[in-house]
């Protein structure tokens, strides 16, 4: 895959801050992908738990709505060893500009769950960023289920990364809550994404883009990896006051 980032496909990820790549990972990576990631969250998606985390609900809420698995490498070392892995390295690399030995990198394991929890409402990645700290990344989404409309695919905003980090606040304005949204996007814009299994989009740190509910009664799984350059020291940082959670 990785030889076949052409110069479209990187003009097409300058211009519109993402970018899909329909068949990311062949049908025996996903079978081996779901068997790590279902493990995974056998194990470790425990609330209280380290790396662990609820994006959208409370933590002393009852159920997760849209859990997820941050590092799951420190528990799965096998992951950064994978073909998998090395390719979306390679892809980063194609897209960044920069060398693969140079790229720091760390994964999420996300969830939505079928027919309860919540969208992944309209933010920007880099919203979560400290602004004393500036890098260059991109995020690489695999699903390993059918990620359709109904079961929460992604949408984004074509364009949206060449503006600022917009003004962002927690998730129902409850800063116990570590999700963020933002109400300066219009989402009638959005372009979604659906994606087979094996498929992945690519998408620029400060793309805005959102997830709807799973409907659904299977499960959508998503295996993130994520890829930046080392930080550099910003001297007049922008504020972000959202940066707290309860």
């Amino acid at each position: 895959m990785a030889s076949t980032i052409d110069h479209e496909r990187r003009e097409e990820f300058r211009r519109n801050g993402f970018v899909i790549l329909p068949k990311l990972a062949d049908d025996d990576e996903i079978v081996w992908l779901r068997e790590v990631y279902d493990r995974l969250f056998a194990q470790y998606a425990t609330p209280g738990a380290e790396n662990f985390y609820d994006i959208a609900g409370r933590r002393d809420g009852d159920r997760p709505l849209l859990p997820q698995i941050v590092e799951p490498e420190k528990y799965a070392p096998e992951l950064p060893r994978s073909a998998h892995f090395a390719r979306c390295r390679k892809i980063a690399s194609t897209f960044l500009d920069i060398a693969e030995d140079d790229l720091e990198f760390y994964g999420h394991a996300i969830m939505k769950p079928p027919r309860y929890g919540a969208p992944t409402p309209w933010h920007q990645d880099e919203g979560y960023m400290d602004p004393k700290w500036s890098r260059r990344g991109l995020s690489i989404w695999t699903t390993l289920d059918d990620a359709t409309v109904d079961s929460g695919c992604l949408h984004y905003l074509p364009g949206g990364h060449l503006g600022p980090v917009l003004p962002h606040r927690h998730i129902d304005d409850d800063d116990h809550v570590r999700g963020l949204m933002t109400d300066e996007v219009d989402g009638t814009a959005g372009v979604a994404c659906p994606l087979a299994p094996g498929g992945a989009v690519v998408h620029d740190f400060r793309t805005p883009h959102y997830a709807g509910p799973n409907q659904t009664d299977q499960p959508r799984r998503a295996y993130v990896l994520v890829f930046m350059s080392a930080p550099v020291e910003v001297p007049d940082p922008e504020p972000r006051p959202w940066l707290r959670w309860a």
